[in-house]
């Protein structure tokens, strides 16, 4: 079985726009810092509920917890992220429960992507 992240279409844009994150880096770093420690400290448990809410079908919670994913990346110039999340979002609005699997583990590789790239520019 393959990676549902790594298929042949895959994204190809940076984990954070690299445009938001050199004028970020150039004109507030130490804001940005601060905005990497909060998601390094927070994203981990939003996920961890996302996955218990994907695991009990709980479209609800899903759908509260993407929604908040979504906003969080669109902020912090995570496009493939806030992308993969809305997706998540809408599959469980439309009650698509049996795509929940693949698409929690495409947010989940997007987010270690995103600290891949965070915990690089400490």
């Amino acid at each position: 079985m393959t990676d549902p992240a790594m298929s042949e279409n895959a994204d190809i844009r940076p984990p954070i726009n690299a445009d938001w994150l050199a004028r970020m880096r150039s004109t507030n770093p130490e804001f940005l810092a601060k905005l990497f420690e909060v998601f390094l400290e927070d994203e981990p448990q939003r996920l961890a509920a996302l996955g218990e809410a994907v695991a009990k079908a709980d479209l609800e919670m899903v759908r509260y917890l993407t929604h908040s994913i979504k906003g969080a990346a669109a902020t912090l110039g995570m496009e493939r992220l806030r992308d993969a999340a809305r997706e998540m979002e809408f599959a469980a609005r439309d009650g698509q429960t049996q795509a929940l699997e693949v698409q929690y583990a495409r947010v989940r590789a997007e987010v270690e992507a995103v600290f891949a790239v965070m915990r690089s520019t400490k």
